[in-house]
């Protein structure tokens, strides 16, 4: 094998033809994997041991790769239903996106053709033309972002929603038509590194099957089952991006109100009650649910409203974007605020929030963009934010990246942990604040043992500047299928309502308690579907 000195290689000297073509791509390939290393030294040498995140990196390898290797079973009678299911859908919408196209142009629109959507959006309708970078070249775009942005008009709202719908129904429909595995499994590549907040993103496998295992839609997650003699638990953690968002205020301010209302029940109506006070709250849980449940604005509850109005204003959410997203007025947006995080007057009179720590929690995130341009979580996962420190788009980053990357690496703990101490369960799946496996169904002492343990594992302890001890509890839900149970009853009252009525799931996903043996027995046989 030839020997070179690299330090002595010269674009002159390789373009003399001094050294073979084999001699040049091998010499290529060596230099790739030389300067990799040499840059592994240089931060070795920076840095006095390697860094925590790193390492924990490296130990998620060998879960992933399980989950990777096993794969998810497939009930191929469910499948079958499912992808009739998502035809009809599809037709239906492409029935009623022809109708409305039919009033604008004269003729059918076909949402997956980029050309004919820019004619129909930007020629026929005349709507501002959405133009994007890609690969250094500006092109004008039709794609999801470029949708969303047109939905801010009115007469496009109709057709963006239609349209994105009949592609998000047509991305889970080559789920289950395609990329199943011969023997009858659902195998996801999973990214450890492929998120900045150190969640993983999944994909399709090496050999072209599967697909993003964390995007699959609850309501058609009852194809994925339990293998024969075995049975689901899903551990996921409860409200743990609202708790992780109280401790760091409370961490940083001295101020627990924030968490002190998500540990202590009903978390969005305890909000609603702050917001509201004044709606004749009584103190009793029940009654005061009721109250919660009561009507603001058209579909929406006071409890809709704490939920996902809160939720987006805890990621710095303007009233605008609220408005937007939840089709509500913007001056109805601005009263929420007002009253939840931002303070203002309304109708008059000045409104003192319900937690000013959340906007104290933004400005020092701002600080500390402008000062240090990182954000550390109590993981140790350090992210540097190269976009401007004062741009708007950089602090949301930044605000959110703190409990979201703080709940992945939580759970990604929880999985290993679970990973390592029990070898009798079976890893299949990782949805960011949940985890997936299976264990033989074996009777309810052995299930409520093994779950008690699993539950120990998911629970990770954070300890607050002042001693205060915080944990995100978890929830365990059990079943053979990977969809929620849906009982005779609840398809009952789904009709009594005339809402939509829920495919029935009588072997979905319940509730696990340690004192409450699960009554229901699996069924086998080719005429169920979905656990039917």
């Amino acid at each position: 094998m030839p020997i070179f000195d690299t330090a002595e290689l010269t674009q002159t000297s390789l373009a003399e033809g001094k050294i073979s073509q084999a001699q040049n791509d091998q010499l290529y390939c060596a230099l790739d994997s030389c300067v990799t290393l040499e840059v592994f030294q240089e931060l070795g040498r920076e840095y006095n041991q390697v860094p925590t995140i790193y390492n924990f990196a490296r130990a998620m390898q060998a879960p992933y790769l399980e989950i990777m290797q096993r794969g998810f079973k497939v009930d191929e009678t469910a499948r079958h239903h499912a992808c009739a299911e998502l035809r009809d859908k599809i037709n239906y919408l492409q029935a009623l996106l022809n109708e409305y196209a039919g009033a604008v142009w004269d003729k059918p629109l076909n949402p997956r053709s980029p050309l004919q959507l820019q004619q129909f959006f930007y020629q026929t309708m005349k709507l501002p033309e959405v133009w994007i970078s890609q690969k250094g070249q500006k092109k004008l775009s039709t794609n999801r972002e470029a949708l969303e942005k047109l939905d801010q008009y009115l007469y496009a709202r109709p057709f963006v929603n239609i349209i994105l719908q009949i592609r998000d129904f047509a991305k889970q429909l080559s789920v289950f038509e395609t990329e199943i595995d011969p023997d009858g499994r659902y195998r996801t590549s999973y990214n450890i590194a492929g998120t900045e907040t150190g969640r993983p993103s999944s994909s399709e496998n090496a050999f072209g099957t599967g697909g993003n295992a964390q995007n699959i839609a609850p309501s058609l997650r009852y194809v994925f089952v339990a293998d024969k003699g075995w049975k689901l638990c899903v551990i996921d953690l409860e409200q743990v991006e609202a708790r992780d968002v109280g401790f760091f205020i409370g961490n940083l301010f001295g101020d627990w109100a924030f968490l002190d209302n998500c540990e202590s029940g009903d978390l969005h109506t305890n909000n609603a009650k702050l917001v509201w006070p004044h709606l004749g709250w009584t103190g009793d849980k029940k009654r005061d649910r009721e109250i919660a449940d009561q009507i603001f604005y058209r579909d929406f509850s006071y409890r809709d409203m704490s939920k996902r109005g809160g939720h987006l204003s805890n990621y710095y959410g303007t009233a605008f974007t609220m408005a937007r997203s939840l089709k509500i007025p913007p001056a109805v947006a601005e009263e929420f605020q007002a009253r939840y995080v931002r303070g203002g007057y309304v109708n008059g009179q000045w409104i003192t929030p319900a937690f000013p720590g959340i906007a104290r929690w933004w400005q020092w995130t701002a600080q500390q963009l402008q000062t240090l341009h990182y954000i550390e979580t109590p993981f140790q996962r350090k992210r540097y934010f190269f976009g401007r420190p004062g741009d708007d788009t950089t602090l949301r980053e930044a605000i959110a990246f703190l409990p979201q990357s703080t709940t992945a690496d939580r759970m990604n703990l929880g999985l290993w942990r679970t990973w390592k101490k029990m070898p009798q369960v079976q890893l299949l799946a990782q949805t960011y604040d949940s985890i997936t496996f299976q264990y033989q169904d074996r009777g309810h002492e052995y299930e409520s043992a093994l779950i008690s343990e699993a539950l120990q594992h998911v629970r990770v302890e954070l300890k607050a500047n002042n001693g205060r001890s915080y944990v995100v509890p978890g929830e365990a839900k059990i079943g053979w299928n990977w969809g929620p149970q849906i009982t005779q009853a609840d398809v009952d009252k789904a009709r009594a309502r005339k809402g939509r009525v829920p495919r029935l799931n009588i072997e979905g996903l319940t509730k696990w308690k340690a004192d409450s043996p699960d009554p229901r027995q699996r069924a086998f046989g080719l005429d169920r579907v979905g656990g039917r």
